[in-house]
């Protein structure tokens, strides 16, 4: 079996030129050179014997083997991690331990940037995140609080709303700058819209937007198109086009001026961010510490 799986190491390394969309950024992140980086991907890519990356294209993009292969390594490996961890929870008898499943997005940009805060006011309790990489987040997987995005009506209820969702067009400073303000829906539509092709059925995307604020009849041209909400940041970050920003992800960007406001009409949904805690926890002191804490935080989200 183990003849047939690659490196641990050369994964590592497909995933962060995955994430930065640019193996010199990848280098720069791991502390290698930027030709060990791609030798390492041809040597990944020999070994598969598969195209993972388009070269051809400017930031370079993922093919579609690329896609699959990336989505089965990060669930593979969040699994094998989980198992990880909850091996040394058990091993240690770790009462003080919160598992929170959520989704990439939501963690990436809304819980991560806080959880510090959390962790410097209760050094006593240690919260572990857990991502859903596909499908909905839940309590089956063995966490004790799930972060779940949609309407809030599942049969594995009662969920408590966290917020609503709010999007919004945003884009780099430096994008407007090199392309100038957005006017109308018109200009809006006709500019490089970065798009996220993602198969949740909860998923908006720009054809929803412009029928949310009653255009749904405007022309999309072209674009640009990612596999994971965390591209289309980086992309947006890079100045490449304007995407739509989700209240949850963005609130950070926005409030630091990484990201700006590209055209202001926000779509606000009745779909947002719901919380459940796991049947084990009631009655849990730090879980309750947890949970207060986020609902703090959520109300202080910044709106549109």
């Amino acid at each position: 079996m183990w003849n047939r799986v690659p490196p641990i190491q050369s994964l590592k390394l497909f995933d962060t030129v995955v994430r930065h969309r640019s193996m010199t950024r990848a280098a720069t992140e791991t502390g290698v050179s930027q030709s060990a980086v791609s030798q390492s991907i041809r040597q990944l890519e020999d070994f598969v014997q598969a195209s993972l990356l388009d070269r051809s294209t400017r930031p370079m993009t993922l093919t579609a083997e690329g896609e699959n292969f990336h989505r089965i390594c990060i669930e593979t490996l969040g699994r094998l991690a989980h198992t990880v961890e909850t091996m040394r929870r058990t091993e240690k008898g770790n009462k003080n331990a919160v598992t929170v499943s959520c989704n990439l997005g939501f963690a990436t940009y809304w819980l991560m940037p806080r959880l510090h805060d959390f962790t410097t006011d209760h050094p006593e309790i240690e919260v572990h995140v857990m991502v859903a990489y596909q499908g909905a987040a839940g309590l089956h997987d063995g966490s004790d609080v799930a972060i779940r995005y949609g309407n809030g009506r599942w049969p594995d209820g009662p969920w408590e709303s966290l917020f609503a969702e709010t999007l919004m067009p945003i884009c780099s400073p430096r994008y407007l700058e090199d392309h100038g303000p957005i006017r109308n829906v018109e200009e809006l539509a006709g500019r490089r819209l970065i798009h996220v092709a993602v198969s949740e059925p909860d998923w908006l995307g720009w054809n929803q937007y412009f029928t949310l604020i009653g255009e749904a009849d405007i022309q999309i041209t072209g674009g640009l198109r990612f596999g994971n909400y965390v591209q289309a940041v980086q992309s947006a970050l890079a100045g490449e086009g304007v995407m739509l920003g989700w209240r949850s992800v963005v609130h950070d960007l926005l409030a630091t001026q990484q990201l700006t406001v590209a055209f202001d009409a926000p779509a606000r949904l009745s779909d947002g961010y719901f919380l459940r805690r796991a049947a084990t926890q009631e009655g849990s002191g730090n879980t309750d510490r947890l949970l207060d804490w986020l609902r703090h935080q959520a109300g202080e989200t910044l709106e549109f």
